[in-house]
C-alpha cells in the first residue's frame, strides 16, 4: 500500500524533496534520532540498575545491547521479547546473571508501554484542548489501551498463577503451529520460570521503574519530534500537534500490525493522520518515508551491525 501511493503521487514526492536542502530541520531530525537512542539506552540501563549494580565500565555494552535489542525487537513478532537475547548476551559479557538481565529487560518492555501511555494522554489531552482530537486518534488510544491490559494480566498471571499461565502459552503455541501449518511446539519451562521470577521481581519493586519511564518517556517524544521536523523538512509545516497526533496513530498501527516492525501500518497509519489534519497526500508520504527512514531503517542498520558485531566476537 506504501508504494502505491508512493508511485501513484511520485510528482508529488519529488517536487517535496527539494525542501530537504533545508539543513535546519535536518539537522532537528538528527538531533531528535540521537536523543532517541539515547533514551533507549538510558531505558535499559536504568531498568538493569533497578535489579542489579551497573558500573561505568559496563555501560558501553549495555549500549550495543540496546541498540540491538531495538533492531531485532524491529524484524521479529515476539510482543519486544526478541531483544532478550542481545541483552542477555551483554550481560554474559559483562558477568552479570541472566535472570538479573531478564528481569531488567522485562522492567524496561513493562515502562515502555507505560510511557507511551504517558505521551498518548498528555497528547491526547493537548488536541482535546485545541479541538484537533480525530477519531482516528480515539481508536488508536482505545486499542492500545486494551494491548496495555492484555500485557498487564499476563503479568499478574505469571506471579499468582504459574501454571496458568503455562496453559495458556500452550495454548497460544497450540493455535499458532494450526494458523502456520506447523509442529506444535511445547513450552519451555526453564523460559516460564524466568518470567515469573522476573514478574515477581518487577512487582516487588515499583519505584525502582521510574528512572527507566522517564527514559521510556523520552524515547517516545523524540519520536514525536523526528517526525514534527520530517513533516517540517518537506514542507508539510511545523505543527507539532499533527505530529503527535500521526506518531500515536502511527505507533499503535505498527504494535497491531502484521508485519514486524510495523512495516507498512505504521506508514499507512502516519500518512493518513497527516492527510486527515490536512497536509497534502504527496507532501504526507512523503514526511512519513523521511521519518520511518530515520526511526526504523537507520536503527534496524545500526543495530544489526551492533548484533553481527557482537556474534562475531564471541565466535573469536
Amino acid at each position: 500500500m506504501v508504494v502505491a501511493v508512493a508511485w501513484t503521487h511520485r510528482e508529488d514526492l519529488t517536487g517535496t524533496t527539494v525542501h530537504l536542502s533545508d539543513p535546519r530541520w535536518v539537522l532537528v531530525l538528527a538531533a531528535a534520532l540521537l536523543l532517541w537512542w539515547s533514551g533507549w539506552v538510558a531505558l535499559h540501563a536504568g531498568a538493569l540498575a533497578a535489579v542489579t549494580r551497573v558500573r561505568a565500565a559496563d555501560l558501553p555494552e549495555v549500549a550495543r545491547g540496546a541498540v540491538a535489542a531495538v533492531a531485532l525487537n524491529s524484524v521479529v513478532t515476539s510482543a519486544g521479547l526478541a531483544g532478550l537475547t542481545a541483552m542477555a548476551r551483554a550481560g554474559r559479557r559483562r558477568g552479570m546473571a541472566r535472570a538479573e538481565v531478564a528481569s531488567g529487560y522485562l522492567l524496561a518492555a513493562t515502562v515502555t508501554d507505560l510511557g507511551f501511555l504517558l505521551v498518548m494522554v498528555a497528547g491526547f489531552g493537548v488536541l482535546g484542548a485545541h479541538h484537533q482530537l480525530t477519531a482516528l486518534d480515539l481508536l488508536a488510544g482505545v486499542l492500545f489501551l486494551a494491548l496495555c491490559a492484555a500485557r498487564v494480566a499476563l503479568t499478574v498471571l505469571a506471579v499468582r498463577r504459574p501454571a496458568a499461565l503455562h496453559r495458556l502459552a500452550g495454548w497460544a503455541l497450540r493455535v499458532r503451529a494450526r494458523v502456520l501449518r506447523r509442529p506444535v511446539e511445547q513450552p519451555d519451562p526453564e523460559r516460564a520460570q524466568e518470567l515469573v521470577r522476573a514478574a515477581e521481581l518487577v512487582t516487588r519493586r515499583p519505584a525502582r521503574a521510574l528512572p527507566p519511564l522517564l527514559a521510556a518517556t523520552v524515547v517516545d517524544v523524540a519520536g514525536v519530534l523526528m517526525l514534527w521536523a520530517a513533516l517540517a523538512a518537506v514542507g508539510g509545516g511545523a505543527d507539532l500537534g499533527l505530529a503527535l497526533s500521526a506518531y500515536v496513530l502511527a505507533s499503535v498501527a505498527a504494535i497491531l500490525g502484521p508485519v514486524p516492525g510495523g512495516v507498512g501500518a505504521a506508514e499507512v497509519g502516519a500518512a493518513a493522520a497527516l492527510t486527515v489534519g490536512g497536509v497534502p497526500l504527496g507532501v504526507a508520504a512523503a514526511a512519513t518515508l523521511l521519518f520511518r527512514v530515520a526511526e526504523f531503517w537507520v536503527p534496524l542498520a545500526v543495530g544489526g551491525l551492533a548484533w553481527i558485531t557482537a556474534r562475531a566476537e564471541v565466535a573469536a
